[in-house]
């Protein structure tokens, strides 16, 4: 079996949320159908075609929120029953006609073999939501009725004056930052799952637009888009819609900023307004962010990483025990420098001449040696160390010595 990371977006109007709920039947959550569709197109390469594939989701978003790019893990077989690895792009392609044709608003980007023991709910490093807001300029607009396109009906929501965009900023100001969210969420959900509410989030509000912004004028005369981004690496149950709720609470008066402080600092502190959710069809996952070290599939490339690592440490070692104790490292050159414009590069790149994985490249610049390259495989290399100082051989005192040297040893193969 193997694992593969799914990227995929979805409008979440239609479904029961997220999550999967059953796995009997016809399962009308996000996870379920995409599972149940990945399931129908490898059924030929499945043990048992009727079977339920093991998938979990990274951000579990609540009924009728949507999103731009989520993910999930799925586990299959790796191979067909050809002995052929899947072609991920085909599946993906597959899949994408499937949901398209059954009218289902799922679609999938990429598709990714990762570690078996990859964990797509614990590994992300930062998950970026954004809420849109559309609000009226006018009082006098807001009587005349909503002038949204429907494109943006059921992904905006409308608020009406009086509405300051200062103290909407102060109080996203006062959310930033590492607090107790216990306010903003629900209390039971903090129990049983979240039982630390406290969250490092960021908030960043930038001015936003209707989809189609050139041909609704009447929208863009009446109604000011403005997107609300937050930014944590989790969050907790309704924790965002309640945030944002209260954010629009302090511009519209119903509470002063003071009065959020305090309740983000002492979730005692009850006020009445901010108990509240704004609802869910406004609210978009526009990203789950991963490190790309923890995406890297163990195969050939992560093993050759492994030996560049370790090749790296020996030669740091060596370059030590010869009398250079002040060795400098530019990670982003991945070379070791030395003394007397000596510089010993490290190349990852495979050798033709030796059939070698690694190499290593002496470059000498100096006023008696314009320029001398030559390359040493890792196991002359490895040879070469073990003689010097295993035996206890005399220390190379000067950068010409250690060129030369390796040119010798070159030389002899």
């Amino acid at each position: 079996m193997g694992r593969f990371l799914f990227y995929f977006s979805y409008v979440g109007t239609r479904y029961r949320g997220l999550q999967r709920q059953s796995t009997t039947g016809i399962d009308e959550t996000i996870q379920g159908r995409l599972v149940d569709f990945t399931r129908d197109v490898l059924k030929r390469d499945l043990s048992d075609p009727t079977a339920t594939l093991s998938s979990l989701v990274s951000s579990r978003t609540d009924v009728g929120v949507h999103a731009l790019n989520n993910t999930i893990t799925v586990d299959f077989p790796d191979r067909k029953q050809n002995g052929q690895q899947h072609d991920l792009m085909m599946l993906q392609k597959i899949l994408n006609m499937r949901l398209g044709k059954k009218g289902e608003e799922i679609r999938v980007h990429s598709i990714q073999q990762v570690a078996d023991n990859f964990r797509c709910f614990s590994k992300p490093y930062r998950r970026h939501y954004i809420y849109r807001l559309g609000i009226f300029k006018d009082s006098a607009y807001a009587n005349s009725g909503t002038p949204l396109p429907m494109i943006d009906r059921g992904f905006v929501h409308v608020l009406h004056p009086p509405f300051s965009m200062d103290k909407f900023l102060q109080a996203a100001e006062v959310m930033c930052g590492t607090n107790n969210f216990t306010s903003f969420t629900s209390v039971k959900k903090i129990t049983e799952e979240f039982k630390n509410p406290v969250r490092t989030v960021s908030i960043n509000i930038k001015r936003g637009a209707p989809y189609m912004a050139g041909s609704t004028e009447e929208c863009q005369e009446k109604l000011e888009f403005w997107d609300v981004h937050i930014i944590s690496k989790s969050f907790m149950f309704k924790q965002i819609r309640r945030m944002v709720n209260g954010l629009v609470t302090v511009a519209c008066g119903m509470c002063s900023v003071e009065d959020l402080r305090q309740t983000l600092n002492d979730p005692t502190h009850k006020v009445k307004y901010l108990e509240r959710s704004f609802p869910p069809w406004a609210l978009f996952l526009n990203n789950v962010e991963y490190y790309p070290e923890d995406l890297i599939y163990p195969g050939p490339l992560q093993e050759l990483q492994k030996e560049y690592r370790t090749l790296s440490k020996i030669l740091e070692k060596y370059l030590h025990l010869q009398g250079y104790a002040s060795i400098i490292k530019d990670k982003s050159l991945d070379t070791i420098s030395v003394p007397d414009s000596c510089r010993v590069l490290i190349n990852k790149e495979e050798s033709t001449q030796h059939n070698e994985i690694n190499s290593i490249n002496k470059i000498c610049d100096s006023d008696s040696l314009h320029c001398v390259e030559e390359v040493l495989t890792l196991n002359e290399f490895s040879e070469h160390i073990s003689q010097n100082v295993c035996r206890n051989e005399s220390v190379l005192t000067s950068s010409d010595e250690i060129v030369d040297s390796a040119i010798q040893i070159n030389s002899k193969g």
